[in-house]
C-alpha cells in the first residue's frame, strides 16, 4: 500500500476531512489531497508527526511504498551534497560577479580588462562546478531507479 492509501486510509479511519487532518500538521487541504493522490509527499517530521499521533509505526507508513522511500533518500542526499557544494559554487560565481561590479565605477586600463578576465573565469568556475553538481545528483538517481 502506498503512503497516500496510507494516509487516505488513517484520515477516514479517523473520520477527518481533508482540511481538519491538514489543520493537524499545519498545512492545506490541497496539500493533504496532493499528499492522498501521490502528486507530492510529507516530509519526514510531518511523517514522525503522525506516527506518533495516530500511534502508527513508520515502518507502516514508510516501508510498503518504496518510492516514498527513494524520495526521501534523494532529498537527504541532495540535502547534504547541496550545503557543501553551494558554498563553493557561491563563492567563485560571487567572487567573480563582485570583481566585474566593482570594475563597472573605475577608469579603463589594462588591470580593470585583467580584473574583468578573471571574474568571468571564476563566474565559468562557478557554473561548471554548478553542472558538475547537478550531473552528479543526476547519475546517483539514475542508479537508484536501476535497483
Amino acid at each position: 500500500m502506498s503512503i497516500g492509501q496510507q494516509i487516505s486510509g488513517i484520515r477516514k479511519e479517523h473520520q477527518l476531512t481533508q482540511e481538519k487532518f491538514g489543520e493537524l500538521f499545519h498545512v492545506t487541504r490541497q496539500t493533504v489531497s496532493n499528499w492522498e493522490n501521490e502528486k507530492s509527499y510529507p516530509d519526514l517530521q510531518t511523517l514522525v508527526n503522525m506516527s506518533e499521533m495516530f500511534d502508527i509505526s513508520l515502518d507502516r507508513l514508510l516501508k510498503e511504498d518504496i518510492q516514498m522511500v527513494k524520495k526521501i533518500d534523494e532529498e537527504r542526499l541532495y540535502g547534504a551534497m547541496a550545503r557543501r557544494e553551494k558554498s563553493r559554487i557561491d563563492f567563485f560565481t560571487g567572487a567573480g560577479t563582485g570583481l566585474i561590479i566593482s570594475c563597472l565605477v573605475s577608469p579603463d586600463s589594462i588591470r580593470r580588462t585583467i580584473v574583468i578576465c578573471i571574474g568571468i573565469i571564476l563566474i565559468g568556475i562557478g557554473w561548471y562546478k554548478k553542472s558538475r553538481f547537478d550531473k552528479t545528483i543526476i547519475q546517483y538517481l539514475d542508479e537508484q531507479d536501476e535497483l
